[in-house]
């Protein structure tokens, strides 16, 4: 075996997540990404510090503030991976938002496969993802949806869903081999209020070439209207499920109880 294949990270190397921080002391949806970081662990069989919690705070304190002001609303991301191979040390790492609830475009490109129980985890062997970042860089895009079996199951860094010209909003889940989105969540949570029924399903290239809309969901990009894919317009000029979607997003982040202030 080759030095290169020595060094390459394996999917049992690390698990990870990415917040979403106001560039001060707050994460948004903090317990949920915990309990993402939990389950995602068991699924691949790997042991979190028992004060896991308490780890991820003592992190922080090196995370260099964003912005001076008081407001409690996105603008960066910390991502916190947990290394296996180092006693399961804490790391974590911040960044501004750069891109967020605007008009993108997007590519396609082969999902990354792994077993079945890695599949859909946020794992140590994540350079697929990031390979397809870099490919949607390179064309001038904004988004690389990933594709396996002629379906889009997922995005490089949002997950997309589509309005379908019934006025159901489909969305691809894990089962499929995406990663579940905690942003997504709290949208589909939403959006039947609005009148909006959900349906989970394949997102095949004919729903995709029907769809009235679609949008990519995420704790960076927020709601972002996809309005082509691989140069093909997708839809029209409504942006009603993109306006829906803002509007959930929007009161979430205004409801102090979705944030954890991570120091004492």
């Amino acid at each position: 075996m080759g030095r290169d294949e020595m060094s390459q990270s394996r999917p049992r190397d690390s698990v990870f997540t990415t917040v979403t921080w106001d560039g001060l002391c707050h994460f948004a949806d903090f317990q949920t990404h915990l309990n993402r970081l939990s389950n995602h662990a068991e699924r691949l069989r790997l042991d979190l510090p028992e004060n896991l919690e308490a780890e991820i705070k003592k992190a922080f304190v090196e995370i260099q503030p964003l912005q001076n002001g008081q407001l409690i609303q996105p603008i960066g991301l910390v991502k916190i991976v947990i290394d296996c191979n180092s006693k399961s040390s804490v790391q974590l790492s911040a960044r501004p938002i750069t891109l967020r609830n605007e008009e993108i475009e997007a590519i396609t490109v082969p999902a990354p496969r792994w077993n079945r129980k890695v599949t859909g985890t946020k794992h140590g062997d994540w350079a697929p993802y990031h390979q397809a970042r870099i490919k949607a860089d390179s064309k001038g895009s904004d988004l690389a949806l990933l594709v396996h079996e002629f379906s889009i199951i997922d995005g490089d860094r949002a997950s997309p869903i589509l309005l379908d010209e019934d006025g159901v909003v489909w969305y691809s889940n894990s089962e499929q081999g995406g990663v579940e989105s905690i942003t997504r969540s709290i949208i589909l949570a939403g959006l039947e209020a609005h009148g909006l029924p959900v349906q989970n399903g394949k997102l095949t290239e004919r729903i995709v070439a029907r769809a009235h809309e679609m949008v990519a969901l995420g704790s960076g990009m927020g709601a972002s209207r996809i309005i082509t894919i691989d140069g093909e317009d997708i839809g029209g000029t409504a942006d009603a499920l993109t306006q829906v979607c803002r509007k959930i997003l929007s009161q979430h982040y205004e409801d102090s109880n979705n944030w954890t202030k991570m120091v004492d």
